[in-house]
């Protein structure tokens, strides 16, 4: 069980305004979050943070940071099967055949019933999908820029390590 620690100081990078991209701009917020376990607390600041640029950089209304992540792994791995997406990306059987339902809808992917097992459909982009993400791409990149200015280049190498572990 995790310890808590009342009236903890949490700092964190949370600068919603993407034009606040040098390290300098980069000033922590300072967060009371009372009797929150540590992890949950700086996890949830940290998703907030990274959500609220997102949806300033790409828009509230477009593919979302999920979304986004599925339609990559589909570009990479043309033909992938529903199962080995949600997998990957950490979500339940009947979570993923919704997203999937969405993006179908949307017209950005399309289901094809795999000729050696009729069972399995496998998952391919459209051509609005490629068109979509291709239109991503940049935006996300440039976001990234934006969110590693946080931190030095040893700072974000030991970051993205920590986090690797979460999904090995």
């Amino acid at each position: 069980m995790s310890r808590l620690r009342p009236y903890r100081d949490v700092r964190v990078c949370a600068r919603g305004d993407p034009s606040h991209s040098s390290r300098s701009d980069c000033r922590a917020r300072k967060w009371i979050w009372g009797a929150c376990p540590n992890y949950s607390a700086i996890r949830c600041a940290a998703h907030q943070a990274s959500w609220r640029r997102y949806v300033n950089a790409i828009g509230e209304n477009n593919i979302r940071p999920g979304l986004f992540s599925l339609l990559v792994l589909v570009r990479s791995n043309p033909g992938i099967v529903q199962i080995e997406l949600g997998t990957h990306l950490g979500v339940d059987k009947a979570s993923i055949v919704a997203l999937l339902d969405r993006l179908e809808h949307a017209g950005l992917i399309e289901r094809r019933r795999c000729t050696r097992d009729r069972r399995r459909q496998g998952i391919f982009l459209t051509d609005s999908g490629f068109a979509q993400l291709d239109k991503l791409l940049p935006q996300v990149r440039h976001l990234e820029r934006q969110l590693a200015a946080c931190f030095s280049k040893t700072e974000l190498e030991q970051l993205l390590g920590l986090l690797q572990r979460f999904y090995a």
